[in-house]
């Protein structure tokens, strides 16, 4: 698959609806792989799983502090009709969400999982073509693919910042950045790292990635060619802008508090998404 119609497939426009509020967000797709099979093409393997990979806040957002069931949760695939590419969306209620989720055991960890592989199959046994889509998978993380991460790489965010995006294609907007932390280090002892970049709301739950390239470096140092075009590294999910909080500034009426931000993002480490896929708890 060439890396254009991966990067645009690997993405979906994510809508929370909660006590009448719309919560606009990004997700991405995340694939459980089964063994390779060694009668068939060294790249094949059976696809056991398939989920929605987005930010905690956007699937369960808080009101006054506290986490609320959505009342529709809506993902999109891009269904080809004669006119092009439209979205086809994907309604999931309280009760399919609850059956479906996965979470952090950790609850601080800003990351959400919702299984739909069958969804998926229903619909295309039921006769509907959609576009080919692309997921990351366990091997896709650095020090299991061929793609290593350090500090200063470059990176590219997959989303929809603001709600913006190619209407026509429903192809999300790529933005770029670099990795801003020590590579594999929890910053603040958090399993996260920090990228340099200026995103928007609407971009929670993208996808952070490597910038792609044709050559891989080998355990002892040689630069080959890739004969399987562009490859990336999975780094994480991004989940918003970091800020500190100055002193209240009092009025008569009102108190004031100036937030100061610093045009970086926080991106939960990708691996924990396979440790939800593996062992994450349910909202049941």
């Amino acid at each position: 698959m060439k890396i254009d119609d991966r990067l645009h497939g690997i993405s979906t426009l994510l809508i929370t609806i909660s006590q009448g509020n719309q919560i606009q967000g990004t997700g991405f797709f995340y694939q459980e792989l089964g063994p390779k099979d060694p009668n068939k093409e060294a790249q094949w393997r059976d696809i056991k799983k398939i989920w929605i990979v987005t930010n905690r806040h956007i699937l369960l957002p808080k009101v006054n502090g506290n986490e609320l069931l959505p009342d529709n949760f809506i993902f999109h695939m891009r269904k080809i009709v004669k006119e092009g590419i439209v979205w086809d969306p994907f309604v999931l209620d309280t009760d399919e969400v609850m059956r479906r989720v996965r979470l952090h055991k950790d609850t601080e960890i800003d990351i959400a999982m919702v299984r739909v592989d069958d969804l998926l199959i229903s619909h295309i046994e039921g006769g509907v073509k959609y576009m080919a889509w692309s997921g990351v998978c366990e091997e896709d993380l650095p020090g299991t693919s061929r793609v290593s991460a350090e500090v200063g790489d470059d990176v590219l965010i997959i989303g929809y910042p603001k709600g913006f995006y190619d209407k026509k294609n429903v192809f999300p907007i790529v933005k770029s950045g670099i990795i801003a932390t020590r590579w594999g280090l929890g910053f603040m002892g958090r399993p996260v790292f920090l990228i340099d970049a200026k995103l928007f709301p609407g971009s929670s739950g993208s996808i952070v990635i490597t910038k792609p390239i044709n050559t891989i470096a080998t355990a002892n140092g040689q630069v080959l060619y890739s004969p399987e075009g562009k490859q990336f590294a999975f780094l994480g999910i991004f989940s918003g802008e970091p800020f500190v909080e100055k002193i209240p500034i009092e009025l008569d009426d009102m108190t004031i508090i100036r937030k100061d931000s610093f045009n970086v993002g926080v991106v939960w480490y990708g691996y924990l998404v396979a440790e939800i896929a593996r062992g994450g708890v349910t909202l049941e």
